[in-house]
């Protein structure tokens, strides 16, 4: 039976390797072909008309700019701290420039070749369907225009709010004050984000902090530059809760990690719960990017919330926001995550509100209330546009049903 059981664990392993290989193949096929397209463009618009550049060199040049982030991840662990988060910052900022110059241009080829059936347009632009010059430096100022703004909004920390009501009694409480940070993706990006929010954190006086998620991007630099230890200055009557995100289980040093943050007093639960104040329970919830790194299956929802007392309102950290017929069935009052970004920048936040039945805000569906917070930190390029950082601030009223 044991042979057996392995047997079965090897094979899920294997089959979820063969998962993420595929991804990933299918990411850096999609990747190169997007950056053949950029570079293909950026020469026929304008590096074509520089005299001493020959296609070859051009082809060097731009192959070293597209790579740069992908060997700060491949290379992290042998790379000097100062260069990998410098080649890091270079290859998120890549990322975010690529998604701009592939809309700017596909705007550009479609006027050209409206133009060329047309014959309407103004030469000056397009050169009767041609590659021109004025076009190529107006997309280059307007993907730097945008970085830029995103780079500003990006820093700067908002408190979203929200008031709502359990209708259940809570022991001794009436009310409860939580402060939620998620998607800190601590790591190579510093811009004192992480100050700041902490900052916050005291400035609203929880009574409760909760992390659902994301926690740690690099856990190599979080332990070098000892990060976990700012949250020491993290005052709340209740501490710090949080749960692992699917950025926490990229780490291969998790169990550092989760030491790291035990030591700051932030209580990491990882499919468990604990009751507080012996009032309410809260869940932590592993990410489902667990189970295609362990090969094995989470714990269902049903399960977290067996055995506990119903009668006591229950919430929730899970890093995405899934399942939520599941969760609300499991008797859960409030679900908290985080993981969207809200899109982060545009155009990704039309893709997240086509995939989550909420990707940023407050639902309430069948007396389940779910919160989804766009992240108090960025994940790649350090840019927003279109959603902001936030710490969000709860304001939980209980009360009892009326009879």
């Amino acid at each position: 039976m044991i042979d057996r059981d392995a047997r079965l664990q090897a094979s899920r392993e294997a089959r979820n390797r063969s998962l993420v290989l595929l991804i990933f193949g299918i990411f850096f096929a999609a990747y190169g072909a997007l950056n053949y397209y950029i570079g293909l463009r950026g020469w026929q618009y304008l590096f074509h008309q520089v005299p001493f550049l020959n296609p070859g060199s051009y082809w060097i040049a731009f192959t070293i700019v597209v790579l740069v982030g992908t060997a700060a991840t491949v290379a992290n662990r042998f790379l000097p701290q100062l260069l990998r988060r410098t080649l890091y910052l270079a290859g998120s900022y890549w990322l975010a420039a690529m998604t701009y110059f592939i809309l700017v241009l596909l705007f550009f080829d479609l006027v050209r070749v409206l133009d060329r059936w047309t014959g309407v347009l103004p030469g000056a632009v397009t050169e009767r369907g041609a590659f021109s010059l004025a076009p190529g430096l107006l997309a280059v100022g307007t993907v730097l225009v945008l970085l830029a703004y995103g780079t500003g909004a990006a820093r700067k920390v908002h408190i979203a709010a929200y008031e709502i009501t359990i209708p259940k009694p809570a022991g001794q409480l009436d009310q409860l004050r939580i402060a939620m940070v998620s998607d800190l993706h601590l790591g190579p990006v510093d811009d004192q984000r992480q100050k700041r929010v902490i900052e916050i954190l005291n400035e609203l006086k929880p009574d409760l902090v909760v992390i659902p998620g994301d926690i740690v991007d690099d856990s190599r630099f979080f332990a070098e530059e000892n990060m976990a230890a700012d949250f020491h200055q993290v005052q709340s009557k209740y501490g710090i809760y949080a749960a692992f995100g699917n950025h926490d289980y990229f780490n291969r040093d998790l169990d550092q990690v989760t030491k790291l943050l035990n030591q700051a007093g932030i209580h990491v639960l990882r499919d468990s719960s604990v009751k507080i104040a012996d009032s309410f329970y809260l869940i932590g919830r592993d990410d489902k990017y667990h189970e295609l790194k362990s090969g094995s299956k989470n714990a269902s929802i049903s399960k977290l919330t067996n055995g506990l007392d119903l009668q006591y309102p229950v919430i929730m950290l899970a890093h995405q926001p899934v399942d939520l017929d599941k969760t609300r069935h499991a008797g859960v009052d409030l679900l908290l995550a985080g993981h969207t970004h809200q899109g982060q920048f545009f155009p990704f936040n039309l893709v997240t509100r086509r995939i989550f039945a909420v990707d940023y805000g407050h639902l309430e569906k069948e007396g389940l209330q779910v919160i989804v917070t766009s992240g108090a930190g960025t994940w790649g390029p350090p840019i927003r546009l279109g959603s902001t950082s936030e710490v969000v601030d709860i304001r939980l009223t209980f009360k009892a049903p009326a009879a």
